[in-house]
């Protein structure tokens, strides 16, 4: 074998530098699934931790709690008891839209979201509830992709 030429070295570099290009390129789509994995859950857990937060202060306070019964039962709110009841579902459809925009945003898995929409579905059979978004929606203070979801979502329920 002969002694290579200066074209022949420039050949084995560009080939060798096209080898590091592609491994390059393959680690950085392994950094970016990563990431994307790492704040998926971040936001997931961010999720959950306000979740049973508000359940938590439902289950610590026997006032909301009568609260909630008599919503599950159907039975009229005194103005103060509606007022909390308004504020809890309120935070609950902030809640539910942030989960919605982070799902669109691809920064929430399927499965978790399902588990928002679920519980969003849940909460809206009740007219209470219902009433708090509708109120909500007509002053404006919802995102309007979350409240064109919801219409439709609530129009096949």
């Amino acid at each position: 074998m002969g002694k290579l030429k200066l074209s022949d070295w420039a050949s084995i570099a560009e080939i060798v530098g096209g080898v590091v290009v592609v491994m390059s390129l393959v680690y950085v789509g392994i950094q970016i699934k990563q990431t994307t994995i790492e704040v998926r859950e971040g936001n997931r857990q961010e999720l959950i931790s306000r979740a049973f937060n508000a359940t938590g202060r439902v289950a610590a306070s026997p006032e909301l709690a009568a609260i909630f019964s008599k919503v599950a039962e159907g039975q009229p709110l005194s103005a103060p008891e509606a007022t909390q009841y308004a504020y809890f579902v309120r935070g609950l459809l902030y809640d539910i839209q942030e989960a919605f925009l982070l799902h669109l945003e691809d920064r929430l898995s399927d499965e978790y979201w399902d588990t928002r929409e679920a519980t969003f579905l849940v909460y809206m059979t009740n007219p209470s509830a219902r009433e708090v978004y509708e109120r909500d929606k007509a002053i404006g203070v919802l995102h309007d992709r979350f409240v064109h979801w919801a219409d439709q979502r609530l129009a096949n329920q």
